[in-house]
């Protein structure tokens, strides 16, 4: 019996995106150890990366992320066996300037999290990354009930 094809077609994607509220990035440290750390993050395609986190300057990943580290992404949702979603892929890191940020993922962020309809301000302790996917694979077990 052929596996039934659990992908998630770009509308459930981009809407899977838009709802979960957090992604799991791994980096490996500069000791060579894995490390796996809970990120919030928004959805916005760019050259430069579709999913946008804003992340702590003085933390131990950023500095992972920036000196050019490749990185793994999971992100997935759902309770029950039936529910279960998500996506799993490589990504590589791009740190953008504060002023190169798009005004629309400010805005996503402030709303997502922070429930403000303004866009987020600059925060010198805080810098934005662009993750670019590559190799993703995503599943929906929402589809075995079809």
């Amino acid at each position: 019996m052929p596996r039934p094809d659990l992908t998630m077609d770009p509308a459930v994607r981009a809407a899977f995106l838009a709802e979960e509220r957090v992604l799991r990035l791994a980096v490996v440290d500069a000791e060579g150890w894995p490390d796996v750390v809970p990120l919030w993050f928004v959805h916005h395609p760019d050259p430069r990366g579709e999913l946008w986190v804003w992340n702590l300057t003085r933390a131990r990943r950023t500095e992972d992320l920036t000196r050019g580290a490749r990185c793994g992404v999971t992100i997935d949702g759902g309770e029950a066996y039936a529910e279960l979603r998500g996506l799993t892929a490589r990504a590589t890191p791009t740190r953008v300037a504060d002023d190169e940020v798009p005004v629309e993922v400010r805005l996503a962020f402030s709303r997502k999290y922070f429930a403000h309809d303004e866009p987020l301000p600059a925060a010198h302790h805080h810098v934005w990354v662009a993750l670019a996917l590559t190799d993703e694979r995503s599943w929906d077990f929402r589809r075995l009930a079809a």
